[in-house]
């Protein structure tokens, strides 16, 4: 039984924050100047802070040569001060891990004052050049303290561990990148100068750094890092429609997701053209749902993002298609003479350069490196699941527009011109494209108010509504490999397999096979993430080999692998692939060469088991199938109470029930009193080494509620006297996670998923006593053997904390949880 037992009581909120002002007090600091800065200059109330904002007009025309440094320092908006707080308070945070606290003070002033300076440069060049749009008119002054934040977060990015350091600045930098040509204020573009001069500055601190090299990403992080580009496709787009168009070089193709273009409506007041019709319709029936349908392949590439992440070859076909068609509306509005834009305003014809970039190039480089990746995107949704999804969009296609059909033409009177079936057959289909697909397509009548506006103007919404949400559930409908037969698995672990190898045989758990067969690993798949059980059976050899296997093996089907229960041997093999790891608890283990149970140390297991003789208490070791019908309910009898007495459902996942207790290679070892009746009913799995098995497990434990005590103490010496005989080696007690050896102090710095398994461990005390579970065990005077987490992504552990939680509590409701953070806030108090 590897339990939630803990002598850890999780971190409290005044030990966490005492711990991070200990740790960030430049980042507190910071945060502290912002909101004092805000506050005194009106910004944090809505005030005008442009006074204090840096441009070519404020430094070079009207001398405020200061303005550089007030800019890094004054929020221009209520907005602008949280968002700075909020980077100052965590990526700042980070930054002064990474570089410490003098350097980062003196990188801060580099790259912003300096990345300002720059900035400012660079805008009076560029505002000189008549066709360039990529910046703000330059009387207007900036204001951002994010611009320093972001300028020493990129510098400390060439310390950070490769995984962070790559995804600091390709994310990064993307970002950055997307609001300064989408967006295109002098704000963003002075964001992404800080950045690269941070980059510039970050060189000098990652000059010989062993950790510097750029190394190949692994699979997982080629799907993590497609996945942002493709998403950046479509939030840069979406940025520009919410500032309102936005100004940079690429914002000209911001007009393909708007629900009517301005520009063509103003340009037909002066001169009629076939578009003219089409954008008079848009503007007389513009409403929320257009506006949301026109944005209908943004959120569609975002959907497609959230797939390619774990290797769905759903959503690299939804991103390759919406790119592709986003091209060909674009090659289409220009072979039409459909664009917005005047054509050669300056003989050279820049605007159509950059228009072709943003509407064309990016969306054909985006489908194209997708279908060069094609083999990143293995995981398949079940045939079932695909089919469903089919039924489902269909069904909802059919519904709505059905439903249109009849609802327009009850309510036809209200259209401009009152449409036949025929023409309300063609604006059924229109209803679910989206309004920038329909250019030089005839207009058709159209409601003018009341019911039939409604359903004119939202029915298409729905209907994505339906497939965006069937696509979330597709995800999650991915193909599983077969369930393989443990036969080969137990065949393994007599060769050898570890005190805790026995927990791979249990129900639930997969078994993943090297290709030679001489390797395997026990995992649980809940959800997306894999979780390995115990040790990996290989020789010491094939270590590296086996694990590295099963990771690829995860990776391919779009699975987290995480080791859960490992011990320490194994932990060379996770440095040399990057991996972090944690400590999650501590196995107790008896040597039994080193039992004697005599002598002042072992009076605490002496006297019980004395006593328990002297009352006619014996020992009866046996199996399941060895049981009397009697026995077999007296077991049970015990069971049920024992559940009964509890306030949650039974746990499992590494908590072995009485289902597991009746495995034909498990024994049972039963205290029996003088009238034949069981108290006490343990069950032991076998380890192995070389095909000899040396050594039991300690599993399933239960003793009736009215029972006298110390009979637990009795069955343990017991078992141990036995092996001695036996010649068994050593005798597992189990582990009890994140449980301190006795001396040992909690980390001042536990992870995410050890605070989360502390909280799960305190809140679980009351109801199964594991923290006491584990001080009874060490009466026994073992030997304490850490075993540990492995994971290769930070980021992940709140998910992989969230799947060792369901593995515990498979079978936990709602209520059950709110119960569980219940006992948690009271273990606070």
């Amino acid at each position: 039984m590897t339990g939630l037992g803990s002598q850890i009581v999780p971190a409290t909120r005044k030990s966490v924050l005492h711990r991070y002002l200990h740790a960030h007090p430049v980042a507190v600091i910071a945060a502290g100047v912002l909101l004092l800065t805000s506050a005194a200059t009106g910004s944090l109330w809505g005030q005008d802070a442009s006074a204090w904002g840096a441009g070519p007009l404020t430094v070079f025309s009207a001398g405020h040569w200061w303005t550089p440094v007030t800019a890094v320092l004054v929020p221009e908006s209520p907005v602008n001060a949280v968002v700075s707080i909020v980077l100052a308070l965590t990526v700042y945070a980070y930054a002064e891990d990474l570089l410490g606290h003098i350097p980062l003070l003196w990188v801060t002033a580099v790259t912003g004052v300096g990345g300002v300076v720059v900035a400012i440069s660079l805008h009076a060049a560029m505002w000189t050049v008549t066709d360039l749009r990529p910046v703000e008119a330059a009387e207007l002054p900036v204001a951002d303290p994010a611009i320093a934040l972001v300028g020493a977060a990129m510098a400390a990015s060439a310390v950070a561990p490769t995984l962070w350091r790559r995804r600091i600045r390709l994310i990064g930098l993307s970002s950055l990148a997307m609001l300064a040509l989408y967006v295109g204020d002098a704000d963003a573009w002075y964001l992404l100068g800080a950045a690269l001069l941070g980059l510039t500055v970050g060189a000098w601190f990652g000059r010989g750094n062993a950790r510097n090299p750029w190394h190949r990403s692994s699979l997982r992080e080629t799907r993590s890092l497609a996945a942002a580009l493709v998403a950046l496709t479509g939030l840069g787009p979406l940025s520009a429609v919410i500032s309102g168009g936005g100004r940079g070089p690429l914002s000209l193709a911001v007009d393909a997701f708007t629900q009517y273009d301005q520009d063509i409506i103003d340009r037909c007041s002066r001169h009629y053209t076939s578009s003219c019709d089409h954008q008079f319709v848009l503007l007389v029936t513009r409403g929320a749902g257009p506006a949301i349908l026109a944005l209908v392949p943004l959120v569609l590439l975002l959907v497609a993002a959230w797939g390619i992440r774990s290797g769905r070859r759903a959503g690299a076909i939804l991103a390759i298609a919406v790119e592709t068609l986003v091209a060909g509306l674009a090659i289409y509005s220009l072979l039409a003479g459909q664009l917005s834009i005047d054509p050669w305003v300056d003989g050279t014809g820049f605007e159509y350069l950059l228009w072709a970039l943003a509407s064309i190039g990016l969306p054909l480089a985006m489908a194209i490196s997708l279908v060069v990746l094609w083999r990143h995107f293995p995981v398949r949704a079940r045939s079932g699941a695909v089919r469903g999804f089919a039924v489902v969009v269909g069904a909802a296609f059919v519904v709505c527009a059905v439903g249109f059909i009849v609802a327009e033409w009850l309510m036809r009177q209200t259209y401009n011109t009152t449409p036949s079936i025929g023409d309300l057959l063609l604006e059924a289909v229109r209803r679910f494209i989206p309004s920038a697909f329909l250019q030089g397509v005839n207009e058709l009548p159209y409601p003018r108010h009341g019911a039939a506006l409604w359903f004119y103007q939202w029915v298409g919404v729905v209907f994505w509504a339906v497939v965006v949400v069937g696509m979330l559930w597709l995800y999650r409908r991915a193909r599983v490999p077969q369930a393989t037969d443990d036969a080969r698995y137990r065949a393994l672990l007599r060769r050898g397999g570890g005190t805790l190898g026995y927990l791979g045989t249990w129900r639930g758990n997969r078994h993943w096979y090297s290709d030679d067969g001489q390797s395997a690993i026990a995992y649980r798949l809940i959800g997306d993430v894999a979780i390995a059980i115990a040790d990996p059976l290989a020789t010491p050899a094939h270590r590296a080999q086996a694990v590295r296997g099963f990771v690829d093996f995860c990776v391919s089907h779009g699975w987290l692998p995480v080791f859960y229960s490992v011990h320490g041997e194994f932990l060379p093999v996770f440095d040399g692939m990057g991996w972090e790891h944690t400590s999650v608890g501590e196995e107790t283990v008896m040597v039994l060469d080193q039992v004697t149970l005599t002598g002042k140390n072992w009076q605490k297991v002496r006297h019980p088991m004395t006593r328990a003789e002297r009352e006619g208490v014996t020992a009866v070791w046996t199996g399941w199938k060895d049981l009397t019908p009697a026995q077999v309910a007296q077991i049970g009898e015990i069971d049920e109470q024992w559940i009964a007495d509890k306030a949650l459902p039974e746990m499992g996942f590494t908590l072995g029930s009485i289902e597991e207790a009746k495995d034909p290679e498990v024994a049972l070892l039963l205290a029996v009193d003088a009238a034949g009746r069981i108290q006490v009913v343990t069950s032991w799995m076998p380890s192995w080494r070389d095909g000899r098995q040396v050594g039991w497990t300690l599993d399933f434990m239960r003793r009736r509620i009215d029972g006298s005590n110390g009979l637990m103490e009795f069955v343990i010496a017991k078992a141990a006297l036995r092996g001695k005989e036996t010649g068994i080696e050593v005798l597992s007690l189990s582990g009890a996670p994140l449980a301190l050896k006795p001396g040992e102090e909690q980390s001042a710095s536990p992870t995410v998923l050890a605070s989360l398994l502390g909280w799960m461990a305190q809140a679980l005390e009351p109801a199964y006593g594991f923290a006491s579970l584990f001080r009874f065990k060490s009466k026994f005077r073992p030997e304490y053997r850490t075993i540990y987490l492995a994971y290769g992504d930070p980021v992940a552990l709140p998910s992989i904390g969230v799947a060792v939680g369901r593995a515990y509590l498979p079978d936990a409701s709602p209520r059950d949880i709110l119960a569980l953070a219940r006992a948690a806030r009271g273990g606070d108090r």
